[in-house]
C-alpha cells in the first residue's frame, strides 16, 4: 500500500503527518531539525515500501537527507495548501499540525498532477547556490551602496564627486583612510598622490583631477555632524570592499563551473550574456533534461509569458507572478543586455516599442522569445550564431 508523507518544515522542528492511500491517518509526530530527527524519521518509515513525501520549502537539511535515501519528493506551492485547507480539508485554522495533514492529503488527491523534484548534477547544484548568493550580495551591495551615499551626502559631500562611481574601490580605501574633511585636508599632495598610487590609480591625469577637487572644496558641514557620521561612513565602506572581494570568489567559481560543464558552450555563445548570465542561465535551465518537457512550460514557470485574463466581454493581457521569481529577473536582465549585442533582439525590441509598449514590456516580451532559442540551444546542444537563423525558434 501507498503512503503519503505531509511535512511543515520549519527552523527548530518539523511536523510530519502520514497517510495510507486510502486517507486513514497513520501518524503524526514531530521531529527535530537536526540529523537525529531526520534518522527517527527514516526509522519510523523504513516499514513501508511505497512513501512519498511533501511539503513547501524544495530545499534544505531535511530535503537533502530523503533525497540520498531515494524517496520521491514533492514542493508544493504554499499558496495551493492555504486554499486547500479553506476549501475541502479543515476550517482554515492555522497552525503546523494542520498544515502537515493538509499536505498529505493535498499529495495524494492530486499526486497525479504533481511532477516530483527532479535533481541536477552536483555540479549543477553547486551553481545553482552559488547563483543565489551572487544575487543576494548584489541586492547587499547596491543596498550599503546607497546607503553610503546618502550618508556621504550629509556630512562629505566631495568624495560623491572624485570619482566617477562613489562604490569604487579606490574611493571606498580612501574613504576609510581619510573620513573626515580635516583629515584630508591636512594631508600633503605628496601622500595622496602616493596613497592614489598604491592602490593602483596612476594615471597623471584623473590624479590631478582628484587632488585640484580636493584642493579647491570647502566644507559646509557642521563638526558635530561630520564627527558622528564618519563611523557609519567607514562601516559601509568596509563591508561594500568584503562584498566585493566576496563576489569576486564567487564570480570565479561560478566561471570555473561553467567553463568546464559540457552545456556550458553553449550558453556562453548566447549574444550579450557575458560571465554572469551564462552561469545564472546555465544554473536555470540545469543538465537534466528530464525537468522540461518543452519551451512553453519554462515559459510559464520562468515567468515570461504573460496570462489573460478574461471575464464576459472583459479582457485583458497581464504579467505573470506566480513564477520563479529569480529566474524571470536574470530573463530580463539578460534580454536587456542582450540588445547591444544581437541585431534581431534589437530589431525586437525596436518593433515592440514602436506599437506602443512600454520599455519594461518591451524587454519582457523579448525575454520570452528568448526562453525559446536557448530551450533549443538546450535541448539539442546547438552553438547560438545569428546568421545561422537559430532565432526562428522563437
Amino acid at each position: 500500500m501507498k503512503h503519503f508523507i505531509g511535512i511543515d518544515n520549519s527552523s527548530l522542528d518539523h511536523k510530519v503527518h502520514i497517510i495510507d492511500e486510502l486517507g486513514n491517518n497513520i501518524n503524526s509526530f514531530i521531529i527535530s531539525n537536526d540529523f537525529k530527527g531526520f534518522e527517527n524519521l527514516h526509522n519510523t518509515i523504513k516499514k513501508f515500501k511505497n512513501v512519498s513525501f511533501a511539503f513547501e520549502l524544495p530545499h534544505g537539511p531535511l530535503v537533502d537527507y530523503l533525497r540520498q535515501k531515494g524517496y520521491n519528493l514533492y514542493s508544493i506551492n504554499p499558496l495551493k495548501i492555504k486554499r486547500f485547507k479553506e476549501s475541502y480539508i479543515v476550517s482554515g485554522n492555522k497552525n503546523d499540525k494542520v498544515d502537515a495533514e493538509a499536505i498529505a492529503h493535498y499529495l495524494l488527491r492530486y499526486r497525479n498532477n504533481l511532477r516530483p523534484l527532479m535533481f541536477n548534477s552536483y555540479d549543477i547544484e553547486r551553481l545553482k547556490v552559488f547563483t543565489l548568493s551572487h544575487t543576494r550580495l548584489t541586492k547587499e551591495h547596491t543596498r550599503y551602496s546607497n546607503r553610503l551615499l546618502f550618508i556621504l551626502r550629509q556630512y562629505f559631500p566631495l568624495y560623491t564627486s572624485l570619482f566617477s562611481d562613489h562604490s569604487l574601490k579606490i574611493q571606498l580605501k580612501m574613504l576609510i583612510a581619510y573620513p573626515k574633511h580635516s583629515d584630508l585636508k591636512r594631508a600633503s599632495r605628496e601622500d595622496l598622490i602616493h596613497f592614489l598610487k598604491t592602490n593602483h590609480y596612476r594615471n597623471p591625469k584623473y590624479i590631478n583631477k582628484v587632488l585640484n577637487n580636493i584642493e579647491g572644496y570647502q566644507q559646509m558641514i557642521s563638526p558635530e555632524v561630520e564627527e558622528a557620521l564618519q563611523y557609519e561612513a567607514r562601516a559601509l565602506a568596509r563591508m561594500l570592499i568584503t562584498i566585493k572581494i566576496e563576489l569576486k570568489c564567487i564570480q570565479n567559481k561560478m566561471n570555473d563551473i561553467t567553463n568546464n560543464h559540457r552545456l556550458g558552450k553553449y550558453f556562453k555563445s548566447l549574444p550579450g550574456s557575458g560571465n554572469i548570465f551564462s552561469c545564472k542561465l546555465l544554473s536555470l535551465f540545469g543538465d537534466n533534461k528530464d525537468r522540461y518537457t518543452d519551451a512553453n512550460g519554462i515559459q510559464c514557470l520562468f515567468g515570461t509569458a504573460p496570462r489573460n485574463y478574461q471575464s464576459g466581454t472583459y479582457h485583458k493581457v497581464i504579467m505573470r507572478k506566480a513564477c520563479n521569481k529569480l529566474a524571470k529577473s536574470v530573463l530580463y536582465q539578460f534580454s536587456f543586455s542582450s540588445i547591444k549585442s544581437s541585431p534581431w533582439a534589437r530589431e525586437y525590441y525596436y518593433n515592440q516599442r514602436k506599437k506602443g509598449k512600454k520599455h519594461s514590456v518591451a524587454v519582457r516580451a523579448l525575454s520570452n522569445k528568448w526562453v525559446k532559442i536557448i530551450y533549443k540551444l538546450w535541448k539539442d546542444e546547438i552553438i547560438y550564431q545569428e546568421e545561422k537563423k537559430i532565432t526562428s525558434a522563437a
